[in-house]
Parts: C-alpha cells; sequence; structure tokens
C-alpha cells in the first residue's frame, strides 16, 4: 500500500529531528575544542572579506582545492552563533545541522526509488554509525565533505531521465564544494561527474553530452576561481595534496586488491561500529548485483559502486598510513550499495518485507549505536574552559593570562571563549584568572 505524502513528511521531520538530536546531544557540554577547530572557528570569527580562498591545511600536503569549508562555517557562525555568543560549540552545532539535512535530503530522494523502510533503514545506518554521530558535531572539514558528498548523492539519484543542464551544473557543484572542503570527497564527485557526462553519449545523444560536459567543466572553474586568484597572489605556497601524490609517485608497486580490503574495511568498520565482517566480500557481491540490476543507470552506480572503485584505483599504490576518517565520505556509498542489492530483489512483494526487516534491526540496535558514538570525539574539559571563561568575563574586562588548573590537551587555545565574549588580554594586565575543573574561577 502506498505511503501518503503527509505520512512521509512527517517520517522526514521525525528523522531529521532525530538524527540531529543524537549528533548535538550536550555539545554544549562536550564539544572537541583542540588546536584545529580554534583556528578554524577564529577564522569564522572574522570578516566575510577576511575569509580564506583556499581550503584549511592538509594532512595529504598544501591546503584544500577552495574555499567551501569556510565559506560554509563562517555562514553556520552567522545563522547558529548569535543564539550561542559566537562560543566555539556554534560550529558543531553547524556542522551536525548540515550532516542531518543532508541525511535527510538523501531520504526522502531514496525512498522514490525503494520501498520506504528500505530508505529509512539504509539511511539511519548511515547516520547512527559511531563515527558519524561523533564527528559530525566537531568543527572539521571531513564531515562537512559528508555532508556535500550526501546532498550531491541525493541530487543525482532525483536527476531523472533526461536533466536540465542547470540541473547538472548544480549536482557537480556540490560534489565539487565536497572535494574543496575535503579531498576524500573526490572518491564519489569523480565518478559522477564523468556519468553525467557519459549518460547521453550512451544514448547517442552527442549534443547532450557535450553540452553536460561542458556545464560540469564550467561549473569546476567557476568554482576554482578564488583558489587560482589564491595561487596567483602566493605561488610559492604549497598547494593541493603534494604528499599524497609524492607518495602515490614514489610507489614501486599496484595493488588493487589489499587497495579494495582497506577501502571496504575502513569504510564498513566505521558503518558497523567496528564489527570484524567479511566487508570486501559482501561489497564485491552486493557491487555485482547493482551493476547487473541498474546497468544503464549511470548516475546511481556512480554514488553506490563508483566511490568504492575510486577509492580502490586511488590507493592502490598507497604506500603510509591510512586515517579513518578519509573513508567518512565512502560509507554512504557503501551502504547504498548493500541496500541498492537488497532493492534488487526479483520477487518485488518481498522488497518490503525485507526493508522493514532491515529497518526493524536497525532501530534495535540504536541505543548500542548511540553509546558507541558517546565520548569518540568528546572534550568534557570544554564545559568548565565555557563555565569558567565566561564567569571571567563577567568580573573583569583585561587579564594577562588564563591558567587552567585541570589537564587539557596542549592545541588547545584557553584564551578563545574568553575573548569572545568581550574579554581581552594584555600583558601589562593586572590579574590573572584560574578556571578549575568544575568551571569556578578565581583571580590573582
Amino acid at each position: 500500500m502506498p505511503i501518503q505524502p503527509r505520512v512521509r513528511i512527517v517520517i522526514a521531520v521525525t528523522f531529521f529531528a532525530y538524527v540531529l538530536l543524537i549528533r548535538t546531544y550536550d555539545l554544549a557540554n562536550s564539544f572537541l575544542m583542540l588546536g584545529e577547530q580554534t583556528r578554524d572557528w577564529a577564522v569564522a570569527l572574522g570578516s566575510w572579506t577576511d575569509l580564506p580562498l583556499t581550503g584549511a591545511p592538509s594532512t595529504a600536503g598544501g591546503r584544500g582545492f577552495g574555499p567551501a569549508y569556510y565559506w560554509i562555517l563562517w555562514t553556520g557562525r552567522v545563522l547558529v552563533g548569535p543564539f550561542t555568543d559566537n562560543l566555539p560549540h556554534a560550529g558543531g552545532l553547524w556542522v551536525a545541522f548540515l550532516q542531518s539535512a543532508a541525511d535527510t535530503c538523501l531520504l526522502v530522494v531514496l525512498a522514490r526509488r525503494v520501498n520506504v523502510f528500505l530508505a529509512v533503514a539504509a539511511c539511519l545506518l548511515i547516520a547512527s554509525a559511531p563515527f558519524d554521530v561523533s564527528i559530525s558535531g566537531v568543527i572539521w572539514n571531513p564531515p562537512v565533505a559528508a555532508a556535500l558528498v550526501k546532498m550531491a548523492t541525493a541530487m543525482a539519484l532525483g536527476l531523472g531521465n533526461a536533466p536540465s543542464p542547470l540541473l547538472i551544473a548544480a549536482t557537480a557543484a556540490v560534489a565539487w564544494l565536497g572535494v574543496q572542503a575535503h579531498l576524500s570527497a573526490i572518491f564519489m564527485a569523480a565518478p559522477l561527474m564523468a556519468a553525467l557526462a557519459a549518460t547521453p553519449l550512451l544514448q547517442r545523444q552527442w549534443r547532450r553530452g557535450l553540452i553536460a560536459a561542458g556545464a560540469i567543466a564550467g561549473t569546476i572553474l567557476v568554482l576554482q576561481v578564488p583558489y587560482l586568484v589564491a595561487r596567483i597572489q602566493d605561488p610559492m605556497a604549497a598547494a593541493g595534496p603534494s604528499t599524497a601524490l609524492s607518495s602515490m609517485a614514489r610507489a614501486d608497486t599496484i595493488a588493487p586488491l589489499a587497495s579494495y580490503r582497506v577501502v571496504t574495511g575502513m569504510a564498513g568498520g566505521m558503518l558497523m561500529a567496528g564489527q570484524d565482517l567479511p566487508y570486501a566480500l559482501a561489497a564485491l557481491m552486493a557491487s555485482l548485483v547493482v551493476i547487473v540490476r541498474w546497468r544503464s543507470d549511470l548516475p546511481l552506480l556512480a554514488v553506490t559502486v563508483g566511490p568504492l572503485l575510486g577509492a580502490t584505483v586511488l590507493f592502490s599504490t598507497w604506500t603510509r598510513t591510512y586515517d579513518s576518517y578519509w573513508f567518512l565520505t565512502a560509507t554512504t556509498s557503501m551502504t547504498l550499495t548493500f541496500f541498492m542489492a537488497v532493492a534488487a530483489i526479483p520477487r518485488a512483494a518481498l522488497a518490503p518485507w525485507a526493508g522493514a526487516a532491515l529497518l526493524a534491526a536497525v532501530l534495535a540496535w540504536q541505543p548500542a549505536r548511540v553509546a558507541a558514538a558517546s565520548g569518540v570525539f568528546g572534550y568534557p574539559q570544554y564545559r568548565a574552559m565555557r563555565i569558567g571563561s565566561r564567569e571571567l568575563a563577567r568580573q573583569v574586562e583585561m587579564l594577562r593570562d588564563i591558567r587552567v588548573t585541570f589537564e587539557v590537551h596542549p592545541t588547545m587555545d584557553k584564551y578563545i571563549i574568553f575573548e569572545t565574549l568581550g574579554g581581552r588580554m594584555d600583558p601589562a594586565a593586572a590579574h590573572t584568572g584560574f578556571i578549575e575543573a568544575d568551571g569556578s574561577v578565581r583571580i590573582q
């Protein structure tokens, strides 16, 4: 029996509220405030005219390929900051909102392609992955990239048979903004844009194919203008993933099978809360089913099987260690691959029952998944810093120094909250503020 539109709206709103809640619960007391977070929030606190034209510094060398991350973070400071006195956890709330909105968009679109039970189960599995839940409340570019990847995935799945050049350009834009936010989004962006350009060509619609390719290329070129300006202004600055490219170039061997095991293992481990399962074999079988069933739907293949294949190719010459957050953008494609394989069940009457069973299992797993997310990226010292800094700012206008009597991360900025609340640091000031572990303060 088809589900009424009003019921679908209720499901979407409930889903959004739930995934936003599990990502932001107690965030004002546990926000991760380390060096990278305070560095980026300090940028967001500035004027839009001072925003960088490149991305955040990258562990792969250089900086991101564009300013999307900082511009999105600044937008969050403008929209959410006033409700939190512009304190750093506003950035975490904004990133969590973006992730939750992206998951909900994916749910709405996916529910048009498969039965609603299967769609909710898939999106809830993605959104409740413990790593995803915890990192979504952090000021960091990987979860922003993950949100943009989900948005682009939803747009790709909703394009239809003959999308306009404008829709193609918009989909490519969101995907490329994900790449600007974090390079791991290229796993999805590259196969998606290739599929958007190739689809009309396979239908022998040469003119539409050229227009689609031109729309994609033009979109990327426009989005790269700020980065190109930055390169002109400072041509000697490190750019792009220099460390990663150097490592790949020096590789002596190509190991696609080992790379595939790492990619599926990393993505599956984050998705399934570290469960030791045969991800490589399961992903291969599901991929084959999806390829056979939807072989003529290139955009769907590009956002399911495509990122797994793309990541495998990119890391086939990798010789360095892996960071798990690189594969955050691949968890969506891996989940969709499995669930689209279920949707390919030959007997249509069985698909809703399979979806209902999977949804029941994912719902029953929720308490354990939410509990597993607790504290992964938590920083309980933030509560004391927030309360103590506010009290210091209430009592004095200027301090010589702020000292904490409990252990904090060495990269944490002790002054950003006090200064954001209007306080000033001055080496010539008469007093030093002390913050205790419970948030109480004393001034000497």
